[in-house]
């Protein structure tokens, strides 16, 4: 299948450089050469059978990326394994017992494995109106080179056995976390951060001036059901950190942008596909890490954030502490937002973040998060549905809590092992 967003077309609509480079992760300065600078822009690779090389490898750490529910209810997850840094890299497995048990990693996109001074961290699954699985995932050069670049590989059966990607398809600069959405004009919104300019690795810090104007909260849009992919708009948020935001349509056609902050959650609103923004407002206060919001099939909208309630943030001591990554709470809204539900709380514990949200045909909801990075190094998810945010504790039948995916201990959960409590 041939693709109609190139990285020449994409680079050219945007003016970029020819590419980007790769950093050398000691302190050392780096000479950025047109070399390196090109290197940004090879076409990355999926590892199909990373099985016995990242065995033991990709233990050690984990920093949770996305879950999303296939037709038929596979489950996929992905990750950054090795580190949250320049030499992470992306793995990914499915279920198909609802999550009682686990693949070993199916694939792994890992530049280093191919001789090039870059990493992908983040991805994020999306299974869109036909049935196809997109994963949307980022390459950098060191921690963050000025740009970074956005791809995506879609999979056409991702109910097979031996489940077929795509090549991977070049979109523009910039990262996306998050899932997009498919408004009722039938384009789809794609979130896509670029980062601020403090964020930049050393060896870069003078490079990509040209997109100091876009370095924020971005949507690309496609009208042509993800064939093609082009810059819309965006909003650069003032005390934003890494943006990582999520958006949702409201009923009277309005976007809605949720997107992290420093010591608070921002929001924006769009009455033009995304193009302009309102002047950003607090959405609600918040430690600094990743909420997310997402339409639930019911109609409702489900936030997960840190905190019990809309109005704290948890472990915060006053206006200059960040608060703690505790508490990942899920809350409800019947009414796009005017009003929420008390909130189900997921995850008590501290060193929880980054959640993500799936959706399965049966209606069951599945939050998809991190705990300990670094240590236990593990990605769990909870399931629910709407009945039991709406009661603020479990009451149908198959819901959990806590439900383990990998650990460092036991790698990835196997139908007889159970997570200790």
């Amino acid at each position: 299948m041939r693709f109609a967003c190139t990285a020449v077309a994409a680079l050219a609509f945007l003016s970029m450089p020819a590419a980007l480079c790769a950093a050398d992760p000691q302190p050392q300065a780096v000479p950025v050469t047109q070399e390196l600078l090109n290197s940004i822009h090879v076409r990355p690779q999926l590892i199909l059978d990373p099985f016995p090389a990242y065995a033991d490898k990709y233990l050690p750490f984990a920093m949770a990326a996305s879950m999303e529910s296939t037709r038929k209810g596979r489950l996929w997850t992905c990750w950054a394994g090795g580190q949250d840094g320049p030499n992470a890299y992306l793995l990914a497995s499915f279920s198909d017992d609802a999550g009682a048990s686990w693949r070993d990693p199916v694939f792994v996109i890992d530049p280093q494995a191919h001789g090039l001074k870059m990493g992908t961290r983040l991805g994020s699954f999306w299974c869109d109106p036909q049935g196809r699985l997109w994963l949307f995932f980022h390459q950098s050069c060191g921690m963050f080179d000025g740009s970074c670049t956005n791809w995506f590989v879609r999979c056409d059966d991702p109910d097979a056995e031996k489940p077929a990607w795509t090549e991977p398809v070049f979109i523009g600069f910039g990262a996306s976390l998050n899932k997009p959405i498919v408004c009722r004009s039938g384009e789809w919104i794609l979130p896509v951060s670029l980062w601020e300019r403090w964020h930049i690795d050393k060896p870069f810090a003078d490079r990509y001036r040209e997109l100091d104007a876009v370095r924020g909260a971005n949507v690309f849009v496609s009208d042509d059901e993800g064939a093609s992919w082009r810059y819309r708009g965006g909003i650069i948020f003032e005390e934003s950190c890494f943006n990582e935001h999520s958006v949702v349509e409201l009923a009277d056609g309005r976007l809605w942008m949720l997107s992290r902050g420093m010591r608070e959650a921002f929001q924006s609103f769009s009455r033009d596909g995304g193009a302009t923004w309102e002047p950003q407002t607090t959405f609600f206060p918040h430690v600094n890490s990743k909420a997310v919001f997402r339409r639930l099939a019911s109609g409702n909208l489900l936030l997960v954030k840190h905190g019990q309630d809309m109005a704290t943030s948890p472990g915060r001591k006053g206006p200059q502490d960040w608060g703690v990554r505790q508490e990942l709470t899920a809350f409800l809204s019947s009414d796009d937002g005017k009003t929420w539900s008390k909130g189900l709380l997921l995850d008590e514990r501290a060193g929880v973040s980054y959640p993500d949200i799936a959706q399965t045909p049966n209606g069951d909801v599945y939050v998809h998060y991190d705990r300990d990075r670094g240590g236990a190094a593990e990605i769990l998810f909870a399931r629910f549905r709407d009945e039991d945010v709406q009661a603020g504790r479990l009451v149908t039948s198959n819901a959990a809590f806590k439900q383990l995916v990998k650990s460092r201990v036991r790698g990835m959960q196997r139908p007889s092992a159970a997570l200790p409590k």
